[in-house]
């Protein structure tokens, strides 16, 4: 009898990717619909007017056997964040339930403005501060605001 073989531990499946919303992907239904509305808004705004691409996903689960953080980068490619706005891209995921969050950027955003030592300190102190106390919209509006002052 012919077995199928495993596939790889870090290897995720584009099909596994839930399809993207906007700019805010709440498939956890962690925020109101006023809190999308203005997040929403907030984005297509800074889209707009500096052409850099920010997309916010929460998720309750992500395929087994695979990091959280691979899940975020790989989820960030699928969607292409940045690719129409000369890659200049970053995805927040978030997961209340897996307790997990995940700044990805594109290269040239990581490299050019906002290293991961940053995104790590925007995370450890500004967002999950926020995230402990259950503000889960204040703790992803204020890292925003820090990512965006950087990256303006």
């Amino acid at each position: 009898m012919e077995t199928q073989p495993e596939k790889p531990k870090s290897e995720i499946i584009v099909s596994e990717f839930p399809k993207q919303i906007g700019f805010v992907n709440d498939f956890e239904k962690i925020f109101t619909e006023e809190e999308i509305r203005f997040l929403e808004n907030l984005l297509v705004y800074y889209e707009k007017n500096v052409n850099r691409e920010i997309a916010v996903i929460t998720i309750d689960s992500i395929p087994k056997n695979t990091e959280f953080e691979q899940y975020a980068i790989r989820i960030s490619d699928d969607w292409n964040v940045g690719k129409n706005n000369d890659w200049n891209g970053l995805t927040v995921v978030l997961s209340k339930k897996l307790r997990k969050v995940r700044i990805s950027t594109t290269d040239k955003t990581r490299d050019l403005y906002l290293p991961d030592e940053f995104c790590k300190k925007v995370i450890d102190e500004t967002m999950i501060p926020e995230f402990k106390k259950g503000n889960y919209n204040d703790g992803i509006l204020l890292g925003l605001n820090e990512l965006i002052r950087k990256w303006i």
